[in-house]
């Protein structure tokens, strides 16, 4: 099975690091695809790599639609340029394809280079970690995804209207699983996430924008999520911020393999109550709403 690997990337430090990761798998890949911009000249260093020049900064969901379609592998990887994945990572994609999986993602190692990043890691990925058990998934994000390029030409591209932050990543998943395929979380596939959120004001700009993006996914599939009629009114998620932060809270400590990660909980709980925030703006403005 063919496969092609396609990494957004917005002069993004970190894409050598991934690259050479790739040149260091057990399997080959048949194409690996870069698509944004790249003006630091890294890929230089990777003759083998296409590029795929964007000419101005576009929003992730926008580059990873671009490198889809112009990918001619059967099998569809994407990967985040903030990740490094493990030797054995797209061996473990081919082999569940090849179990009859047609929709794969891996696990989030949750490194981080200082404890803000560490923390937003926590908060963000806690669902996919190594460790949790295998199986099906509401939804999948897509820094570690394997899809069969059959799903992406059915059901079509990411909702480019997204500004960003995750969101579009659950709508697409969302209506993949719509459309009557299976999304399966695979731990074995690991990658190692290394966000460059490294700052308290990184935390807090990134967890606003999340909760303004993904409150429009929560009202798009009200039946997915049990979102509650109440969702609908900015004052609702002002006034249950801190109730709703602290039982999301709960629930990430309540996974076992999340222990380790203690010292992270007053940042989990602080981000929770800034999504909901960001939620109310989003309310307030009309975008959740588009």
């Amino acid at each position: 099975m063919n496969v092609a690997i396609i990494i957004p990337s917005l002069n993004a430090p970190t894409l050598a690091r991934a690259l050479a990761a790739l040149a260091a798998q057990t399997d080959t890949p048949d194409e690996i695809i870069v698509v944004g911009r790249d003006e630091a000249g890294t890929l230089a260093a990777f003759p083998t790599v296409r590029f795929i020049d964007t000419g101005a900064p576009v929003c992730a969901a926008r580059a990873r639609n671009l490198g889809m379609a112009a990918a001619t592998g059967e099998l569809l990887l994407l990967l985040d340029a903030d990740c490094v994945p493990r030797p054995d990572w797209l061996a473990r994609h081919r082999a569940r394809h090849a179990a009859g999986e047609t929709v794969v993602g891996g696990a989030v190692e949750l490194r981080g280079s200082n404890y803000w990043a560490q923390s937003d890691n926590v908060s963000m990925f806690h669902e996919f970690v190594p460790g949790l058990p295998p199986g099906p998934r509401l939804l999948l994000p897509t820094l570690n995804l394997s899809l069969r390029r059959e799903v992406f030409e059915s059901v079509g591209g990411m909702d480019e209207s997204f500004p960003g932050a995750a969101a579009e990543d659950a709508d697409w998943t969302i209506r993949i699983r719509r459309g009557g395929r299976r999304l399966w979380f695979d731990p074995a596939a690991v990658v190692a996430h290394a966000p460059a959120r490294t700052t308290p004001r990184d935390v807090v700009r990134h967890w606003r924008n999340l909760g303004h993006n993904a409150v429009r996914v929560r009202l798009r599939y009200p039946t997915e999520f049990g979102t509650p009629g109440g969702a609908r009114r900015a004052w609702w998620w002002r006034l249950l911020s801190p109730l709703i932060a602290a039982r999301v809270t709960a629930g990430v400590y309540a996974k076992r393999p999340l222990w380790p990660h203690w010292p992270s909980l007053p940042v989990v709980y602080a981000t929770k109550i800034i999504y909901c925030l960001g939620a109310a703006r989003a309310i307030d403005s009309g975008f959740a709403t588009q």
